[in-house]
């Protein structure tokens, strides 16, 4: 528990990449919102997705977390199942906390009225619907689902190299390609968007959460067996 602990903290020597640069980057897109809302006279409601600059880092941390930070680890005596362990601990805690501080500043912007000038931020439309229990699930689950996806596209690149890397996204390009073609082939793209915008929230959030176990699953057996 000591190791998985130390590994966790190890992450959090990084205050500025995991604590604070994201917040940094939000605060830098919310002000300029204000700017331009502020600009023309706060007129009428204007929902923004600035707020996605916050998923967005949080992939992008997953990715650049493992290469910063595994060979150190193992060069320091951890074993590969405390560092996944503790990897994955700093990620839910990163990720409860900031559920948690989204749901406050959506409450604050709903009270202020969208800051005064009708600006949605961080109340979006559908997603940031229902109980604060459910918001707060919510952001966790993804927040969560990105760090891990992150994590797993690195996990690949350390188990078999970057010709590894190269072959993989051949592979999913030629998927998606596939999927794509047979969609607009079959004209089922009405069929497809119907599908999508009649699932639920909870239900998202059930989908990310299984595809989230199922990175970790994989990240975990890739760096079992990851050259140091």
């Amino acid at each position: 528990m000591n190791r998985i602990a130390s590994v966790a903290k190890m992450h959090l020597r990084d205050k500025l990449s995991w604590l604070y640069m994201p917040w940094i980057i939000l605060l830098v897109n919310l002000i300029i919102h204000l700017i331009i809302q502020f600009s023309i006279g706060g007129k009428g409601e204007m929902y923004t997705g600035g707020i996605t600059s916050l998923y967005v880092y949080s992939l992008v941390i997953g990715m650049v977390a493992l290469p910063q930070t595994f060979v150190f680890a193992l060069g320091l005596g951890v074993r590969r199942k405390d560092y996944f362990a503790g990897t994955a601990t700093n990620f839910a805690l990163i990720s409860l906390g900031t559920a948690i501080l989204l749901l406050l500043l959506s409450l604050l912007e709903g009270w202020s009225s969208g800051w005064g000038v009708g600006l949605h931020f961080f109340r979006m439309p559908y997603w940031g619907e229902g109980t604060a229990i459910g918001l707060v699930t919510r952001n966790f689950v993804l927040l969560l689902h990105l760090y891990f996806f992150g994590f797993a596209i690195s996990s690949v690149q350390r188990r078999y190299g970057w010709f590894g890397m190269i072959v993989f996204s051949g592979v999913v390009s030629a998927v998606i390609s596939v999927l794509v073609i047979s969609l607009s082939y079959y004209q089922l793209w009405d069929s497809l968007y119907q599908w999508i915008v009649g699932i639920t929230v909870s239900e998202w959030a059930g989908w990310l959460f299984a595809l989230m176990v199922v990175y970790a699953l994989a990240s975990y057996t890739m760096l079992r067996k990851a050259a140091v």
